[in-house]
């Protein structure tokens, strides 16, 4: 799904479930604790170990090493551009 599509959901609810919370239905669980947002930053992956996550542009000096990372910011992959809107549980 794309914000357009999601865009054109929400423009077709009936105004009563416009004011109820936005849940997020996964097998096991409901999330209903959303927030809004557009990173402030780009944020990148290691794609050697991308099970660390996602991280700040102004955290990838510190990511950087030489033994593991000989190309500096070159060894790290964009995934997010800033400005991008994102859907998030709150925590």
């Amino acid at each position: 799904m794309n914000w357009k599509e999601l865009k054109a959901f929400c423009n077709e609810l009936p105004e009563a479930e416009l004011e109820k919370k936005v849940i997020i239905w996964r097998e096991d669980e409901a999330i209903s604790q959303l927030e809004v947002m557009r990173l402030d930053e780009d944020y990148f992956i290691d794609p050697e170990e991308p099970e660390y996550g996602c991280f700040r542009d102004s955290e990838l000096e510190d990511m950087i090493d030489e033994e593991f990372h000989p190309n500096g910011r070159e060894d790290f992959k964009k995934v997010y551009d800033k400005g991008t809107p994102m859907i998030s549980e709150k925590l």
